[in-house]
């Protein structure tokens, strides 16, 4: 089994449990790294992602294709899923495991009429490496509908990852520039918790992860630096504005530096 090596990875762990059967040995590090999970930011919506939040066929294909093999993705009612899925083991889904927390499992059959689940999870972590669920528990922890990934082969690829750079550049600097509008102004404790993941995560807590991976110690420990001291605003439960307690050059720094990482990857 493999386990996850870095913060929120679960679907990318999973990604690396699905390609056993394929014969591929890898990890989800590595697959992180082999596809430039790093150098992608993104805007979706309305809201920034960043790092393990880019999940799906569009981005695990940037790994897939190279080695010959592709995400397909099936929305399958839930009504319908518990019927749907014994044909179709080994396969990634995702699993409400709490309250607006989704985790991504793999379901490889069913034993003793119970439907069985690899649970991808940290290697020191008390949790259980399956997961056994009846129907019922099954319907009342997924979406509808709910999406499906399984592996199959593919004429060998590369994709063109120019446009990826390209768009990572503009979303990081659109990130950017809202977030220091959105510094300029006091905010109260409601209005910073809103903003945490769509506009604060991807640099504060999932980029860090990133120049980790990277190796990148200076960007991890500004990131680091910075997102102390947006939790200590966060902690102190009071009106803010975020540019008087937040070191925004730093900030602005690293945004230059880490464009700069993006677009050397996009010149190699």
């Amino acid at each position: 089994m493999k386990y996850m090596t870095f913060n929120a990875s679960c679907s990318y762990a999973a990604l690396a449990n699905l390609l056993e059967p394929f014969g591929v040995n890898t990890t989800d590090r590595q697959i992180a790294l082999d596809m430039g999970l790093p150098y992608f930011f993104v805007k979706e919506g309305g809201a920034y992602l960043a790092g393990p939040m880019l999940q799906g066929k569009k981005w695990f294909d940037l790994y897939l294709r190279p080695i010959g093999l592709s995400m397909v993705e099936t929305e399958v009612p839930r009504k319908d899923l518990c019927a749907w899925l014994p044909a179709a083991a080994p396969a990634m889904l995702g699993l409400h495991v709490r309250e607006n927390s989704k985790h991504a499992v793999i379901f490889t059959g069913i034993q003793n009429g119970l439907y069985s689940f690899l649970n991808n999870k940290w290697a020191n972590s008390d949790e259980p490496d399956t997961l056994c669920l009846t129907p019922e528990e099954i319907l009342s922890r997924v979406d509808d509908p709910v999406v499906v990934g399984t592996l199959s082969a593919a004429e060998p690829n590369r994709p063109d990852t120019a446009p990826l750079y390209a768009a990572s550049v503009a979303a990081l600097q659109s990130m950017k520039a809202e977030i220091a509008t959105f510094c300029a102004v006091e905010h109260g404790p409601l209005e910073l918790r809103q903003v945490m993941d769509p506009l604060f995560r991807p640099l504060l807590v999932d980029a860090v992860t990133m120049a980790d991976l990277l190796g990148a110690a200076d960007l991890r420990d500004g990131l680091k630096a910075l997102q102390s001291q947006f939790m200590a605003a966060i902690r102190a439960d009071r009106p803010v504005r975020l540019a008087e307690v937040m070191d925004l050059p730093l900030l602005a720094w690293i945004v230059g530096a880490y464009t700069q990482m993006i677009q050397s990857r996009g010149n190699q």
